[in-house]
């Protein structure tokens, strides 16, 4: 153990962990999607990432960062220097400004819990704030919020240098606008400020599961309750194998509203005649845990968006029938088609900030789970098989997306050209590249859709 290693160790508030170490964790949702670290830093203060960064870059260490874990791409692993955001958790509110100050390795639950003691909801999903911020950020409050990104008020973001910089309006506003859909480009952010929203103590979900012959009515249902779909109201719709080992089609659903409001919203897809019904009126901090079975998943897995704007029942049996042949392999996998208003997206103009996705397409998940380790080496053209006959029925405009960035895992890391960056970043990518130059311009900071510096 070197002396500058042992010093660098000592200097941490943290923990700082080699392999056989206790305390050196690995783990993420996805276990392909990690890399033996020769340093896992688990920083307790912004001050640890920036000695982590110094530190690396001297004894020539790549750098990657962890939040919440759930990435299936190996963008938030290496076997460099880990910087694992796990502990990093405070949430602090401005009550009368209604801004949330929250610690980038915080998780929504975590985040709602402390917000809703003053009756005030970001806008957030079921995974840390750090990366869901700062790449786009959907979810059940879309409709009536927007983005994660365009909430963001604020950024405290530890540079390739080792500067602690603060990005806002007033600050730094370049940097501002790239961290709003820039991801990890540009440094490692240690908290944001987000806008908060007064938000009402409850909300009413649903979840109905029917089976396969009742598709044609199910769809048909979504199509007519889309017509009529209010801001307050989301709903994920879901093609799985049950906890029996049967196909079923179900539909999950919240609207932030009262109980009575919500089944008046709901009503159509009860009188379907699920084969199990749940549906109650739960506190709002609740809601962000609906997803923990999905979190669950055993096994590896890769996950990839499609943007589709054509759903109806040939497109959505064309799916099920492509995903019913690679489930007899990848058994825990499934398809997601998410229903959330994008016209709040939409609206906002792309040079608003770095995220280049204002469109209405309908976003749709594609997700692969499997333990026999016989698959791993055909699940990336599997997955994208899936994704292909998925958005194959909508607009070029919609096939050719690489789907929602953050479900983009397969083309995140291809990183030798900015080829899948310019795809990602479209008519903002050149503006990226002139901040890279001035923040980044050796690309410390390369592991997802990693932008080049202009030239």
């Amino acid at each position: 153990m070197s002396s500058s290693f042992v010093a660098f160790k000592d200097s941490i508030k943290g923990t700082v962990c080699q392999p056989g170490d206790e305390g050196y964790n690995l783990s993420k949702w996805a276990p392909n999607g990690t890399k033996p670290s020769k340093i896992i830093v688990t920083p307790e203060e912004t001050e640890d990432i920036a000695k982590a960064i110094k530190y690396a870059q001297s004894e020539g260490l790549t750098i990657a960062v962890r939040g919440g874990g759930h990435s299936t791409s190996t963008a938030s692993a290496t076997d460099g220097l880990l910087i694992d955001m796990r502990k990093m958790t405070q949430v602090r509110v401005d009550e009368t400004n209604k801004i949330g100050y929250i610690q980038a390795g915080a998780r929504t639950h975590e985040i709602e819990v402390e917000t809703m003691k003053y009756g005030l909801a970001a806008a957030c999903s079921q995974v840390s704030i750090g990366g869901y911020c700062l790449s786009g950020g959907i979810g059940y409050s879309t409709g009536a919020h927007g983005l994660a990104v365009d909430n963001l008020v604020s950024a405290t973001i530890v540079l390739a240098s080792g500067e602690v910089v603060k990005a806002s309006d007033s600050e730094n506003p370049d940097l501002f606008w790239a961290l709003r859909g820039g991801g990890s480009n540009f440094g490692i952010v240690a908290e944001v400020g987000v806008k908060l929203h007064s938000q009402r103590s409850d909300a009413y979900v649903i979840s109905y599961i029917y089976l396969p012959a009742q598709l044609p009515q199910v769809v048909e249902a979504l199509n007519s309750w889309r017509k009529e779909q209010k801001d307050h109201e989301g709903i994920q719709f879901f093609i799985t194998l049950g906890p029996d080992g049967k196909p079923y089609v179900i539909i999950n659903g919240v609207s932030n509203s009262t109980q009575e409001e919500g089944e008046a919203a709901y009503k159509r897809f009860l009188e379907l005649g699920p084969v199990n019904v749940t549906n109650s009126q739960i506190p709002y901090t609740e809601v962000s845990n609906l997803a923990n079975a999905f979190n669950e998943l055993p096994g590896n897995k890769t996950i990839v968006g499609a943007h589709i704007d054509t759903f109806d029942l040939p497109q959505v049996q064309k799916s099920w029938d492509t995903w019913n042949d690679i489930v007899k392999k990848a058994p825990f996998s499934g398809v997601m088609y998410e229903f959330y208003p994008y016209k709040t997206i939409a609206k906002v103009p792309i040079e608003h900030a770095a995220f280049s996705q204002r469109h209405e397409f309908i976003t749709v998940l594609c997700a692969l789970a499997w333990t026999d380790d016989s698959f791993t080496p055909n699940a990336r053209n599997e997955l994208l098989r899936l994704k292909g006959v998925i958005s194959g029925s909508s607009s070029k405009e919609a096939q050719e997306s690489l789907g929602y960035v953050n479900y983009a895992d397969p083309f995140s890391t291809l990183n030798e050209t900015d080829e899948y960056a310019r795809k990602v970043f479209g008519s903002n990518y050149p503006r990226l590249q002139e901040i890279k130059k001035k923040y980044d311009p050796k690309m410390v900071f390369n592991r997802w859709f990693a932008i080049q510096p202009a030239t």
